[in-house]
């Protein structure tokens, strides 16, 4: 909070204070307005003492009555009775030195610190009463669209409006509050000329010079433009209504001339539109009026904090609704292809733009707008837990719908992508390989995508002398958690000449390939962190199993069983032990280690549990099997298969085991008794390096 008499400035604000009078309260007929911010600045703060112009201040000596602090009528402060403690002092200093601001339409009328000496936060709400010269006010307009109050906030370092109540007969203008800030009344500009229309406040600068657009039946391109935006928010709001989303209850729009690189904006907090005189095409400036609206609906639903966290949805969804719902021009910009490479949440600048490409993919593919963009609004989490959330409800999966898009916009015309300047071998995969069916031999090639929701493309070009199709085994080792591969086999460069395309896995797969093919891997990732996987290609790609089948004596050498076991891993593995020693078999691997995870599935069937001596048990007994499962890991695994991994930054080393537990059934007494356990399978696997 700022100090008496050597004020910190804390925003860039120009201020050219004036005398307005101020009248206290009484019980004449007010107008209570529910304005929207006016525009504000978020500048760098700076730390420069000013001279006071003017102060007030009052100490309370009886807290259970009502104070008040007026200075000079320009200002007062009514403190409703038990709000401050007894011996608070209440001061009002008015700021005399003019300082910068970007609140565009709008002039600031005074500049006022209030600080109490028990601090900002109040124990129940004050009323700041602030006055205004009526002749100064267009009898043309309403009062509550020429009159702002606001105050800064220090948090988000921005002035921020509030709701205030005018009393026309006594020209004054209250504001309810129970924090003590910087605060400020605002006037509008004598430049500005204002249009409304319902819902809606246009305030546009009549000295600027617009460009012609259409007719100009105006005779000024100033007012034709005025009337276009006006025209595109029209239509938008609507369209918007129309749909049953939740409207704001007014907006103020402003058009002016501002630096060469402004564009057309929703402020986040002052929720006011801003529109620069630099668009030169009808479509376009409705499409923008139309974006930007949007941004106000959206702020119906949530914070501007929120807003802000999840930008890039709500940029994606205006984009959207500005082309599809308020307007049928579609989408304008082309999608290019390095569009896949970065997330769909990430928010740089034009990425996120361009996610409404994939907004509209969804659309199209039965998911409406209005149920999508409320069931991500209203949910509980980030906008892309949301989405998923919501697709889920549906019956259907966001990474296999992702997966979707980035083959349509790889290899159909779908989606409106920019032109290749040659083929998607040459300028979209990141990674690629040429591969001679004559010579043979293999590829293998890890592919990273190290963002969610993104995806890579691996190419491989297919050469060879001979007029014929020749088979290639492919698999994609060993992926990480929300990777997805598929294949795609095309005849030539071209993108729309698509012979096969099929999800791919570890398991090997034989395809037919010859000369001229290209073969394409995409791969995408729907996993919140970097992930991988190794595509193999070529003849050798398949590892064969490990397998063993014995008969074992088992349990004191009581019971016979048949055991089949089976071991896969898609990596090579060296046994240094295979040996059966009493019940169990051991079997010790060891697994080169190349920095990554190995998964292995083992499978044990057990059958055929009879009695080695059945000659030593009655005819009434048979053995059963009460119990058999994996040990692994501490955990009890109750199937005839497991996975296990081994991992070089935690589990190096892993071992385990195949169990049983058996019951001798006496069948003439319906009785089960304990009969034995056993472990018949121990494995250990170890990554060296």
């Amino acid at each position: 909070m700022l100090q008496k008499k050597a004020l910190a400035v804390i925003t860039a604000v120009l201020i050219m204070t004036s005398s307005p009078l101020l009248a206290s309260c009484s019980n004449n007929e007010t107008i209570t307005t529910s304005q929207n911010p006016v525009t504000s600045s978020t500048k760098p703060i700076t730390s420069a003492p000013v001279e006071v112009e003017d102060s007030a201040s009052v100490t309370i000596k009886k807290p259970n009555q009502e104070n008040i602090v007026n200075l000079n009528d320009k200002i007062s402060v009514v403190i409703p009775p038990n709000t401050l403690p007894e011996g608070t002092k209440v001061e009002i200093n008015q700021i005399g030195q003019s300082m910068r601001h970007d609140f565009n339409g709008f002039k600031p009328l005074g500049i006022f610190e209030i600080t109490s000496s028990s601090g900002s936060e109040l124990g129940g709400e004050i009323t700041l009463e602030f006055s205004y010269d009526q002749s100064s006010l267009s009898a043309e307009l309403e009062s509550a669209d020429q009159l702002a109050v606001a105050f800064y906030d220090e948090e988000y370092k921005a002035w921020q409006e509030v709701d205030i109540i005018i009393n026309e007969a006594k020209s004054s203008v209250a504001v309810k509050t129970s924090h003590l800030s910087l605060w400020s009344i605002f006037g509008l500009e004598d430049k500005y000329v204002t249009s409304t229309l319902p819902g809606f406040t246009i305030y546009f600068n009549k000295d600027v010079n617009a460009p012609v657009i259409g007719s100009v039946a105006s005779g000024d391109p100033i007012y034709e433009y005025a009337a276009i935006v006006r025209t595109g928010l029209y239509d938008a709001s609507k369209a918007y209504s129309a749909l049953n989303l939740k409207m704001p209850d007014h907006t103020r729009v402003y058009i002016d001339q501002w630096d060469s690189d402004k564009e057309a904006e929703w402020g986040w907090f002052s929720k006011n539109i801003e529109i620069p005189v630099t668009y030169i095409d009808e479509q376009e400036l409705h499409m923008v009026s139309a974006h930007e609206l949007f941004h106000a609906v959206q702020n119906q639903y949530v914070t501007f904090a929120t807003m802000a966290a999840n930008r890039w949805f709500m940029e994606a969804t205006a984009d959207y609704a500005a082309a599809h719902i308020a307007t049928s021009h579609g989408l304008k910009d082309s999608l290019p292809y390095s569009y896949l490479k970065t997330g769909i949440s990430s928010s740089s600048t034009f990425h996120m733009y361009q996610t409404a490409h994939f907004i509209k993919f969804l659309v199209d593919n039965g998911y409406g707008f209005k149920d999508l963009f409320e069931g991500v609004m209203n949910g509980s989490g980030n906008a892309l837990a949301n989405l998923n959330t919501f697709i889920s409800s549906k019956g259907g999966s966001l990474a296999e719908l992702y997966n979707s898009f980035v083959y349509n916009v790889l290899f159909t015309s779908i989606i409106k992508t920019e032109a290749l300047q040659t083929d998607l071998f040459s300028d979209v995969a990141s990674i690629t390989e040429n591969l001679d069916l004559d010579a043979g031999g293999t590829i293998n090639q890890t592919i990273n995508t190290d963002q969610s929701y993104a995806s890579s493309l691996f190419g491989v070009k297919i050469s060879s002398k001979k007029h014929e199709i020749s088979p290639v085994s492919i698999s994609a080792i060993e992926p990480t958690s929300g990777i997805r591969v598929q294949y795609v086999i095309t005849s030539g460069p071209d993108k729309e000449s698509v012979i096969a395309s099929d999800a791919l896995t570890h398991e090997p797969l034989e395809i037919m390939l010859e000369d001229g093919n290209y073969l394409y891997f995409i791969v995408t990732n729907s996993a919140p962190s970097n992930g991988y996987v190794t595509i193999t290609i070529g003849k050798e790609a398949q590892i064969e199993p490990y397998t063993n089948t014995r008969t074992a004596k088992i349990y004191n050498d009581k019971f016979l069983v048949d055991v089949d076991f089976t071991l896969n891993s898609a990596r090579p593995f060296v046994i240094t032990r295979e040996e059966v020693f009493g019940d169990t078999l051991q079997l010790d691997i060891d697994f080169e280690d190349n920095g990554k995870p190995v998964m292995l599935d083992a499978e044990a069937i057990v059958s055929n549990l009879r009695f080695a001596e059945p000659e030593s048990w009655s005819e009434y007994h048979e053995p059963v099997f009460k119990e058999m499962y994996w040990s692994y890991g501490g955990e009890q695994v109750n199937s005839s298969s497991v996975t296990v991994t081994l991992n070089p930054d935690t589990e190096w080393l892993v071992s385990f085991t195949y169990e049983l537990i058996i019951d001798i059934y006496n069948k003439q007494d319906d009785i089960y008794s304990w009969g034995g356990g056993s472990i018949v399978i121990y494995v250990t696997a170890v990554l060296k390096n």
